[in-house]
């Protein structure tokens, strides 16, 4: 026999639970709608919560280099695309392009760092904000997100008086493989602010 009090309670809970969970995505849609549009940048940034004495960094490669940066000025990644040089502009300056329609200017970091290009097809270019500017520099590969204890950085050893160079902040270890620390400040800064 056929219990239709059992059957139309199930029937209800199931409304129920499409309603709800119809309400959670009408919300979601909601808040999307709300971001959407807005350019990125201008959307308030989420402070990471720090743990312990660490910090995240981006990881890259330029030339057969291993880089990491500090994560937090990173404003984007994305592909290569056209760029115009500018007259008269300091060498170290390949030129801006249009990203989003925020004015990048392109900074040469592969010669500040004496590295040639790997030319494997993954370049992406990192966008970055330095005080009031939008700069961007080519790497030839990105590879991840980590965590640096701070601990780990080891002084840059200097082999040559000439390879003594500012924007290294250090060295540390990951993966059994050397990675390079930049500040990014000083490798963006123009050559006459050094």
């Amino acid at each position: 026999m056929v219990d239709l009090v059992k059957i139309r309670q199930k029937a209800k809970k199931k409304g129920e639970q499409r309603a709800a969970s119809g309400e959670q995505g009408r919300a979601r849609l909601d808040k999307f709608l709300e971001e959407a549009g807005k350019r990125r940048d201008t959307v308030a940034p989420v402070a990471p919560e720090p743990v312990g004495d660490q910090f995240e960094a981006l990881t890259f490669l330029i030339g057969n280099e291993r880089y990491a940066v500090d994560i937090e000025p990173i404003v984007s990644i994305v592909m290569p695309g056209p760029y115009t040089r500018v007259p008269n502009a300091d060498p170290s300056v390949m030129g801006i392009m249009s990203v989003r329609g925020t004015m990048v200017t392109m900074i040469d970091v592969r010669r500040r760092l004496r590295q040639v290009p790997a030319g494997d097809g993954q370049m992406r270019i990192v966008v970055v904000r330095h005080g009031a500017d939008s700069l961007g520099f080519e790497v030839d590969r990105v590879l991840r997100v980590i965590d640096i204890d701070r601990a780990a950085i080891e002084p840059h050893p200097v082999v040559d008086a000439k390879e003594e160079d500012e924007a290294i902040r250090g060295v540390f270890r990951l993966a059994g493989a050397l990675t390079i620390l930049l500040d990014l400040d000083k490798l963006m800064a123009s050559p006459h602010d050094r």
